[in-house]
């Protein structure tokens, strides 16, 4: 059976992981499912895995939090989780659309500004297209920011994985690095 979970693997992604085990891919499905905890969460669909950590501040999963998407297959030796963290998907949705929105509307002070300037005006004057012009910046800096903190997160996810499979010390974890 095909998965739905993971559709959205073809989003790039600077962080992509390939766990390698020695279990049977349905074996390590079980070991997923059954290892979910108050601190961490998920869903085992078919042969996909939807994975967070929760965060102890809040009763949801946290907004920026990143979320592993990830496809179990079957190796020669075993099985293979492939997959990514990103953020859920209609909180990228939301930021983009905010970010874009909050750009436009600096663009329309910007160009409002500029063609009722005269020379009697003044830096304070300025001070409201300066504003405005500044929200674009700001989402960026919080989704970055947040981003960062995330890292902890995924790294924890990483480790919850290890050692919930059966035998963490025959099983390798690696970074895919993109090349650009």
């Amino acid at each position: 059976m095909a998965s739905t979970l993971p559709g959205l693997l073809w989003t790039p992604s600077r962080n992509r992981v390939e766990i390698d085990s020695p279990l049977a891919s349905g074996t390590a499905l079980a070991h997923l499912q059954v290892g979910f905890s108050d601190e961490f969460r998920g869903k085992v669909e078919g042969n996909g895995v939807k994975l967070w950590r929760s965060r102890g501040y809040a009763v949801s999963r946290g907004s920026f939090a990143p979320i592993f998407y990830g496809v179990v297959t079957e190796t020669a030796t075993g099985s293979r989780l492939s997959g990514h963290f990103q953020m859920h998907p209609m909180t990228r949705l939301y930021t983009a659309a905010w970010i874009g929105l909050s750009s436009l509307l600096a663009l329309v002070f910007l160009v409002v500004a500029a063609q009722r300037a005269t020379p009697e005006s003044t830096g304070a004057d300025a001070l409201p297209v300066l504003l405005v012009a500044l929200l674009p910046l700001t989402g960026t800096l919080l989704v970055r920011f947040q981003q960062s903190r995330g890292r902890a997160d995924e790294e924890a996810v990483r480790e919850w994985i290890g050692k919930l499979l059966e035998n963490p010390d025959s099983f390798v974890v690696r970074d895919v690095k993109r090349e650009t």
